[in-house]
């Protein structure tokens, strides 16, 4: 057995927290050190996981015992820590989605290539037994060719001064950045590129700057259409439907568990609806942190190459960007449009 890869965690947050928690549940990775801006706070965490607590990002991912770093902060901070991390030919593993602007997206992706270090986003959705399931069955033909594609998730979120998705600059896109990205790349792996994307958002209830529900329509490559919904104030809802020309796949989640990862496949029921009748899908669960972890280790000791590295999470994050561009031009867009790079590119993506 290969030793374990020595990480730091940047981020000690309620995410940063359930990946660490997820390192005990397997010996691929061992965590060395962690870092925050609150002393505090990464000294609790520090003294509950076993390791230590930096002082600076610096001494974090500096420190020898280091290959690699989860980078588990807010997006907006993704470019800037990413970059240092390369810089210091540190493997990274970013959580979704790998930033908030395809600006800051190319920046990571071009400092990771140059220091030939390993590049891993976090989109584990698709990760999931239920989801490898419904891909099984898509390739087998089972729904037949699939016209439409309906995605939904909704969190209820702490939206308060304090935090950085209350603010606009900050989160852009609010829920749908957040969540409904999960469903970009999942639905992409699904049913393959999403060429046109409308987006519509609103301000309904919440009092943070973000709108606090959005909603991209889009329009796959192979004529498919679909939603992604998101929002963060709906209970705990994660659900998707597939309609095909043959069958119509009906995938739930009882979200009750979240953020408990591991147990999302147990509490997961797939249902495929044809003429003849109802069928009950079987799977195997998965632990889809524990799995994307994993893979990342391999990664970094040269025997795998990430699912999810650069071009899936930027395919990922262009839809939500064309969402957003839709809805400020009041028309659809083409996704192609933002995804090529132009001399000159206009940081406003992420006003």
């Amino acid at each position: 057995m290969s030793d374990p890869v020595g990480v730091a965690l940047i981020g000690t947050g309620m995410w940063g927290r359930r990946l660490a928690e997820a390192l005990r549940r397997t010996h691929a990775l061992r965590l060395v050190t962690c870092y925050s801006r609150d002393a505090g706070r990464r000294q609790a965490f520090a003294e509950s996981l076993g390791c230590l607590a930096a002082d600076s990002l610096e001494a974090a991912i500096e420190n020898d015992g280091v290959q690699a770093v989860l980078l588990v902060t807010p997006n907006h901070a993704h470019a800037d820590a990413a970059t240092a991390c390369a810089q210091r030919g540190r493997h990274l593993f970013v959580e979704k989605p790998i930033a908030d602007t395809l600006e800051d997206g190319r920046r990571i992706e071009a400092a990771c290539r140059q220091a030939g270090v390993v590049l891993q986003v976090g989109h584990c959705f698709r990760r999931l037994g239920a989801a490898r399931r419904v891909k099984e069955l898509l390739e087998e033909g089972a729904l037949g060719e699939v016209l439409l594609a309906e995605a939904h998730f909704s969190l209820p979120a702490r939206l308060t001064p304090d935090t950085w998705r209350y603010y606009r600059s900050t989160c852009p896109g609010g829920p749908l950045m957040q969540l409904g990205i999960h469903h970009a790349d999942t639905l992409q792996y699904w049913l393959g590129p999403i060429r046109r994307v409308s987006g519509s958002f609103a301000h309904v209830v919440t009092p943070a700057e973000i709108d606090d529900v959005g909603i991209a329509m889009i329009e796959f490559e192979s004529g498919a259409r679909g939603v992604i919904d998101g929002n963060y104030l709906s209970p705990k809802t994660y659900a998707l439907r597939l309609f095909g020309a043959k069958a119509v796949l009906e995938y739930v989640t009882d979200m009750t568990i979240w953020p408990a990862a591991e147990r999302m496949d147990p509490a997961t029921v797939l249902r495929l609806r044809a003429a003849d009748g109802e069928e009950r899908m079987e799977f195997a669960p998965r632990d889809m942190v524990v799995d994307e972890l994993e893979e990342f280790a391999r990664s970094v000791r040269g025997e795998a190459t990430p699912e999810t590295g650069a071009a899936e999470a930027m395919a990922a994050l262009a839809v939500i960007r064309a969402a957003i561009a839709s809805h400020e031009m009041g028309a659809p867009v083409t996704v192609a449009e933002l995804t090529v790079p132009r001399e000159g590119l206009a940081s406003s993506e992420g006003q």
